[in-house]
């Protein structure tokens, strides 16, 4: 593949970090006292930003106030299980990014995660710096399937052909977004296995990130 620009979705493809988030979660929830707090339930907010699953869950649990405690501590959890060493890269990463490096060609991180906690994640992972740029859910009005944050990620790092472009994504909402921005779309599946929406509306469905360098070698 000829290609100037790798776009990065981070959670579920840079980091093995959706377990992570679900055990801090899960946590919060039962000290609260909210049922039915399942990964069944936790895997339908996976790539659609925080404010989207806190509007939704403030309807399913009737109390927006107790969606609030629910997120300051889940992410109060999610700290020390960092802080423990248990937010490791996905594999393939390091693979995937001496080939990007050796190539020439630049890569971003487009998460809608808050970029404070990105840079935290990056700095304990030891890969700060590695990013030419990072665009994050404090960039943005609109969450994923919105194309806004890859048009953002794609516009700050000099607008290269789309077609020229790679994003890497592991959810529906994710590979929507790429689809609404009309760059092509790789996907690795995390947590969630892909549907026949993914199998027709990616470039390619691939089970690692090694895979999408031998991919991109070709």
């Amino acid at each position: 593949m000829d290609l100037k620009l790798v776009i990065f979705d981070m959670d579920g493809v840079v980091f093995d970090s959706e377990k992570v988030y679900f055990e801090a979660n899960k946590l919060a929830a039962e000290k609260l006292q909210m049922p039915n707090y399942t990964l069944k339930y936790y895997k339908q907010f996976i790539g659609a930003g925080t404010e989207p699953m806190l509007a939704q869950m403030a309807k399913d649990y009737g109390s927006r106030e107790l969606v609030d405690r629910f997120y300051r501590m889940s992410m109060d959890n999610v700290y020390p299980i960092v802080e423990a060493g248990k937010l490791e890269l996905k594999p393939g990463f390091k693979e995937l990014t001496a080939y990007l490096d050796e190539q020439n060609i630049p890569y971003v991180i487009a998460s809608s995660n808050f970029r404070k906690d990105i840079e935290y994640y990056l700095k304990k992972t030891n890969i700060s710096g590695r990013f030419a740029h990072i665009v994050s859910a404090d960039d943005v009005t609109h969450a994923k399937p919105a194309p806004e944050i890859f048009e953002k990620a794609w516009e700050k790092a000099g607008c290269p052909a789309k077609n020229e472009t790679l994003i890497i994504e592991d959810s529906l909402n994710g590979v929507k977004a790429a689809n609404n921005a009309e760059i092509p779309v790789v996907m690795v599946p995390d947590i969630i296995l892909p549907t026949a929406y993914e199998k027709e509306h990616t470039v390619a469905i691939l089970p690692d990130l090694v895979a999408v360098r031998d991919l991109i070698k070709k």
